[in-house]
């Protein structure tokens, strides 16, 4: 119950300053002062929360959607910025990777994901789209949910 308290503080400040900042009508800030600052504001307040305990079921989120208000922020800004899809799959990598360090579970995820993103980031140009490999992959699906279904029954030990 302790970290809800802190959580909600978190936010509640965060949100404070937000609208407060708003009032103030400072005009350097004024442009950031939108709602990927309140996901921002938001994905700080879990990532405040994880580093204040032991509940690193809120880093995952916290990193994500602080990524994603950063990501939404610099895609205005940046007209050399990735593709939504490109930054979404990287941050869901990051997310998983910061995860595992603190909580040792995600890394094949993390490892996967991130490395689909860079090489979709890096190499999109020279590769097939990734709607072609799915079309290819398609008739093969239902037989690799249920091997890593049978993997995760018979053979994962936690």
């Amino acid at each position: 119950m302790k970290q809800q308290s802190k959580f909600s503080g978190f936010i509640l400040i965060g949100i404070g300053l937000f609208f407060f900042a708003i009032q103030m009508n400072i005009e350097v800030i004024q442009p950031y002062l939108t709602w990927p600052t309140l996901i921002l504001i938001i994905g700080l307040a879990l990532l405040m929360q994880a580093g204040s305990g032991k509940d690193s079921a809120s880093l995952f989120s916290g990193v994500f959607l602080t990524g994603l208000g950063i990501h939404f922020h610099a895609v205005s800004k940046l007209p050399s910025w990735p593709e939504p899809l490109q930054m979404i799959t990287l941050l869901t990598g990051i997310a998983f990777l910061i995860q595992y360090k603190k909580a040792k579970d995600g890394l094949i995820p993390g490892l996967l994901i991130t490395s689909l993103s860079l090489w979709l980031i890096f190499f999109n140009h020279n590769t097939p789209s990734v709607e072609n490999i799915f079309a290819k992959a398609e008739s093969f699906w239902p037989i690799i949910l249920m091997v890593l279904g049978a993997y995760f029954i018979f053979f994962k030990k936690k």
